[in-house]
């Protein structure tokens, strides 16, 4: 899809793994590697698999497929980079959760990162995906700006059977919360139409961080990173990292 083409810009050793959301694309993190570039730091936004594509490609991977790439390009920034900040919008907030609990990086942020959903037709996924094979978006990505929501490239409707890879994607992700102790900074919308806003408190209070910080938006929807509040979110982000990084 034009668009969702990974994105690398190489400078500086203190870099920015981007990871974007579920049926999203690096569209999503586009904005915030011109922002952190402008500033000197090596910003990478991988295309996690089973998107940028088609959404059928979205049948073949499971959920540890779309860890192990964010693992991958983890391990390549580190030899890379003296410094590595995860990044994530969404399901990526989730992935860098895990990727956090399970290797060294030196801080975490997630914007709408969850650990779990309240959507209603969640409890009929198991049959469901018997008989559905694809949902679709009928409002299209949760952004509140007009001109950020026509830009953006993701998936309109998504594999239901995909749906079970991340239902066991958070699962999973509840129960690393405790083996967290990175610096971690938390960001979410009130008006979040995708992912409840309750999940930022829950993470924060279930992580064993010992620098931790909250950040509510009310100007966003669910994709912040490019949303109306994505420069104070940058900008909150910066002030955070700094004496860290």
């Amino acid at each position: 899809m034009p668009g969702a083409e990974p994105i690398y810009v190489n400078q500086g050793d203190k870099g920015f793994l981007f990871l974007h959301g579920f049926t999203g694309s690096p569209y999503e993190g586009r904005d915030f590697a011109e922002y952190f570039a402008r500033k000197g730091f090596t910003v990478w936004v991988p295309l996690l698999p089973g998107h940028g594509t088609h959404p059928r490609d979205l049948l073949k991977v499971t959920w540890q497929d779309w860890y192990l790439k964010a693992r991958e390009q983890l391990a390549r920034m580190q030899r890379q980079c003296k410094k590595v900040v995860v990044v994530g919008q969404s399901m990526g907030g989730t992935l860098a959760l895990h990727l956090a609990a399970h290797n060294q990086v030196d801080a975490l942020i997630t914007l709408a990162g969850f650990v779990f959903l309240s959507d209603w037709r969640l409890k009929f996924l198991p049959m469901a995906r018997n008989f559905i094979r694809y949902q679709y978006k009928s409002k299209g990505p949760d952004i509140r700006s007009q001109q950020a929501k026509r830009k953006s490239v993701s998936y309109l409707k998504y594999p239901v059977q995909s749906v079970v890879q991340l239902m066991r994607l958070i699962e999973h992700v509840r129960d690393d919360l405790m083996d967290i102790h990175v610096p971690l900074f938390l960001i979410h919308s009130r008006q979040d139409h995708v992912v409840p806003y309750e999940n930022m408190n829950y993470i924060f209070n279930h992580v064993s961080s010992k620098i931790k910080q909250r950040l509510t938006v009310d100007n966003s929807y669910h994709i912040i990173s490019v949303d109306y509040d994505k420069e104070k979110v940058f900008e909150a982000m910066e002030r955070f990292l700094k004496p860290l990084i």
